[in-house]
C-alpha cells in the first residue's frame, strides 16, 4: 500500500496563484463562516446529484477517536522543512481533535482526470475542485459558477486543511475510490536551507501519492483502506458521492458542538429550504446533522413560522394566483413572483434564531426569497414593512430559466445577491428591472407617512386597527411549540408568543349594556392577563382572564373572530372554522357554555379552542341580569 506523504507546490517559471489570492477570492462576506459553508457545501452536493435517487447531505461534527489518533499523528505530519508553514502538523498532535465533515451520498462523486495538464471532453470534476482555482461553471443551470466558494473550507479549518474522499465512476463505469489532502497555507520560499535547492513555494500544499511534480491521490482499496484507518465514515457497496473534512474547524463562537449541531440544522432549514420539499419526489436534498454520535433534526420548513410562509409562496408559483414579472425594454420574461400573507402576534428579539438573522430575516417577515434555476436560496431580500406590526408577507421570485446564465454571473464568489453593476448591456438591465418589478409588487405594504403620534395611543404600534387588542396568533401554536420551550439550543428562550398585542379592544374594557342602559348601571370588565397560549390535555388553548367590578349578578359573553389583513372575519364563510369557547373557569368551577354568570365583583378565565393556522381576536361583553330582564319584559 502506498503510504500517503505531503508535497509542497513550488512557484513555477510562468507563476501561479499563491494561496492568499485563493483565500481572498471569497473575501470576507459579512455572514458567518457556518452559513457561508452550508451554503456553498450543499450547492457543490446538489450540482453532483444522480438522477432518480435522493441527495444524502449530512454533516458531522465528530472527535477523532484516541484509537484513531496515532494513524492521524503517523500520515499526516508534514516534512520538518514546511512544519511551520503546515499547521496541521501541531493539529494532529493534539488530543481531541475536532472534525466537520460533510457527507454527500447519492451524488456522482469527483471524477475525471488528475492531471489539470491533461485534455478530455468529459468530466473535469476532480481538476475543478481539487487543483484548480476559478473554472466556469460547468454544470447546466447548477448553482456554482467560478468555485472561489470553496476557500470557505479552508478558511473554516484553523490549519487551513480539508481532505476530500470520493467514489466515482471512471472512464469505463467501475467505482473507484480517491482519497487526498489539501492545505492552504502561506506563501514562503526556503532560503538558507543547505539540504535542497532554495526556491519559493505558493501556500498551496497536496497530501496523497507524492510524484515528481505533482501528487495523485490514493486510489481503490489503498484509498478506502487509509480512510479506513483514519475513521472516515465509508462507502456500501455499489455507493458514490464524497466525504469533505475540515480538519480542526474554528468553532469559537458556541459553547459546544452540540449548539454549532443545532445551529448548522436551523441554517440548513433557511438556506436549502426549496430543495428539501417532499413534493420533489426523489429530487430532493435529504439533510441529516449529526454531532458526537447525537442527530440534530433539521426543521420541516414547511410547518416552522415564519419559513413556512416563504414555502406556501413557494407552491404558489405555478399556480393562478402567481405573478410573471417582464422586462418591458428590451421585452423579456424574468420570472415568476409568489406572495403569502398573515397576520401574527410580532416575534420578540430574542426567540429570532441565529440562523435567521444570518439568513437576514431579523424578526416578522417582509422579504421575498430570491432562487433561480438550482432552487437554492440565494438571499432574502427585505421589501417594505407594513403599517402594521401584526401584519406580515413572505414572498418567493425564482428566476426564469432563459436567463440563469445572467442571473449567475451577477452573483459574487458566495452566491448571496445579484448585482447588476457586475453586468453589462442587456443583462444588467434584466437584474435591475427584476429589483424595479419587485418594489413595485411590493409598494402596496409600504406603511404611509405618519403623522405625530397621539398622545392617547396606549402603543407604539404606528397605524394599528383597533381590531388587533386581545390578538393571539394561533398560527404558531402547536402541541410540541408551548411557552418554556427552547428554541436553537439557547436556554430561556420561549418558542412561541405568549401574549396579545397588549393594547385593549374598546370591547374588552366596557361591557355593551342592553338597550335603554346607563352608563351609572353599565356592567364593566377590565383585562387581568393578556390572551395567550396553553396546553390543556395535548391541545392547543388560549386563555385570558378578566375581572367583573360591577356588584350583583353579570352575564359574560364571549366575542370572538378571526383576524384577517381586512379586519374582523365575524361572519366566516360557510363551512369554515371557528374559534369556540371552550369553558369559563370561575371561583364555582367551570363552566362550558357560551356565555356564563358571576357574581361581581369577580375574577374569571376565558378559555377558546382557536381556529388552526389564524390570528384570534379575544374580548369579552358584560351585561347586569337586571337589564336583561328588564329587556325581556
Amino acid at each position: 500500500m502506498i503510504t500517503p506523504r505531503w508535497w509542497s507546490q513550488p512557484f513555477p517559471p510562468t507563476g501561479a496563484i499563491a494561496s492568499e489570492g485563493i483565500r481572498n477570492q471569497l473575501g470576507r462576506p459579512p455572514v458567518d463562516p457556518l452559513t457561508v459553508f452550508v451554503r456553498e457545501t450543499a450547492q457543490n452536493s446538489w450540482d453532483a446529484r444522480l438522477p432518480g435517487v435522493e441527495t444524502v447531505y449530512r454533516l458531522e461534527l465528530t472527535t477523532v477517536a484516541p484509537s484513531y489518533r496515532p494513524t492521524w499523528e503517523r500520515l499526516l505530519t508534514p516534512p520538518a522543512a514546511v512544519q511551520e508553514h503546515l499547521g496541521v502538523g501541531r493539529a494532529v498532535s493534539t488530543p481531541n481533535l475536532r472534525l466537520l465533515s460533510v457527507v454527500d451520498r447519492g451524488t456522482k462523486g469527483l471524477g475525471g482526470p488528475t492531471r489539470a495538464d491533461e485534455l478530455t471532453d468529459g468530466r473535469r470534476d476532480w481538476i475543478s475542485f481539487v487543483l484548480n482555482v476559478g473554472e466556469k461553471r460547468d454544470t447546466s443551470l447548477g448553482g456554482g459558477t467560478y468555485g472561489y466558494g470553496k476557500a470557505v473550507l479552508y478558511r473554516l479549518s484553523r490549519v487551513g486543511t480539508i481532505l476530500v474522499y470520493t467514489r466515482t465512476a471512471d472512464e469505463t463505469g467501475i467505482l473507484v475510490s480517491r482519497l487526498i489532502g489539501i492545505a492552504l497555507g502561506r506563501s514562503f520560499d526556503n532560503r538558507g536551507r543547505v539540504d535542497t535547492e532554495s526556491r519559493p513555494f505558493t501556500g498551496r500544499h497536496w497530501w496523497g501519492d507524492v510524484r515528481d511534480d505533482h501528487v495523485e491521490p490514493l486510489v481503490g482499496d489503498g484509498a478506502d483502506e487509509v480512510a479506513r484507518s483514519l475513521g472516515l465514515t465509508p462507502f456500501e457497496y455499489g455507493e458514490s458521492g464524497t466525504t469533505l473534512v475540515v480538519i480542526d474547524p474554528d468553532l469559537d463562537d458556541f459553547e459546544d458542538m452540540e449548539q454549532a449541531a443545532q445551529h448548522l440544522a436551523e441554517t440548513i432549514a433557511w438556506q436549502l429550504w426549496p430543495i428539501m420539499l417532499p413534493e420533489r419526489g426523489t429530487d430532493r436534498l435529504a439533510p441529516v446533522v449529526v454531532a458526537a454520535g447525537r442527530a440534530f433534526p433539521v426543521p420541516d420548513p414547511s410547518r416552522v413560522y415564519p419559513l413556512r410562509m416563504f414555502v406556501a409562496a413557494h407552491r404558489r408559483l405555478p399556480t393562478d394566483s402567481a405573478t410573471t414579472l417582464d422586462c418591458g425594454n428590451p421585452r423579456k420574461r424574468l420570472g415568476r413572483f409568489a406572495l403569502e400573507r398573515s397576520v401574527v402576534v410580532p416575534m420578540s428579539p430574542s426567540a429570532v434564531s441565529l440562523a435567521a438573522s444570518f439568513a437576514g430575516v431579523d424578526g416578522d417577515p417582509h422579504h421575498v426569497c430570491l432562487m433561480r434555476s438550482p432552487e437554492l436560496v440565494v438571499r432574502y431580500h427585505e421589501g417594505p414593512s407594513t403599517s402594521s406590526v401584526h401584519s406580515v408577507y413572505a414572498g418567493v421570485f425564482r428566476a426564469d430559466d432563459q436567463l440563469d446564465d445572467v442571473y449567475a454571473a451577477s452573483e459574487p464568489p458566495t452566491h448571496d445577491n445579484w448585482v447588476s453593476e457586475q453586468l453589462t448591456g442587456h443583462e444588467r438591465t434584466f437584474v435591475r428591472a427584476t429589483f424595479m418589478r419587485l418594489r413595485e409588487q411590493l409598494a402596496v405594504f409600504r406603511a404611509p407617512a405618519q403623522n405625530a403620534p397621539s398622545t392617547t395611543s396606549r402603543t407604539a404600534l404606528g397605524a394599528v386597527s383597533n381590531y388587533l387588542g386581545g390578538l393571539v396568533a394561533a398560527a404558531f401554536a402547536s402541541t410540541d411549540e408551548q411557552p418554556g420551550r427552547r428554541e436553537s439550543g439557547r436556554p430561556g428562550v420561549p418558542r412561541t408568543p405568549t401574549s396579545g398585542s397588549g393594547q385593549d379592544s374598546p370591547s374588552s374594557l366596557n361591557g355593551s349594556g342592553g338597550a335603554g342602559s346607563s352608563p351609572a348601571t353599565r356592567a364593566r370588565v377590565t383585562t387581568l392577563m393578556e390572551p395567550h397560549i396553553e396546553a390543556a390535555n395535548g391541545s392547543v388553548v388560549l386563555v385570558a382572564r378578566y375581572a367583573v367590578t360591577t356588584p350583583g349578578p353579570v352575564r359574560l359573553d364571549a366575542r370572538l373572530s378571526v383576524a384577517t389583513w381586512e379586519g374582523r372575519e365575524d361572519e366566516p364563510p360557510a363551512g369554515a372554522a371557528r374559534p369556540m369557547v371552550r369553558e369559563w373557569r370561575t371561583a364555582h368551577g367551570t363552566v362550558t357554555d357560551e356565555f356564563c354568570v358571576v357574581n361581581g365583583p369577580a375574577e374569571v378565565e376565558l378559555v377558546v379552542v382557536p381556529v388552526p393556522d389564524t390570528a384570534t381576536d379575544m374580548s369579552v361583553v358584560a351585561t347586569p341580569l337586571t337589564e336583561l330582564t328588564e329587556g325581556a319584559a
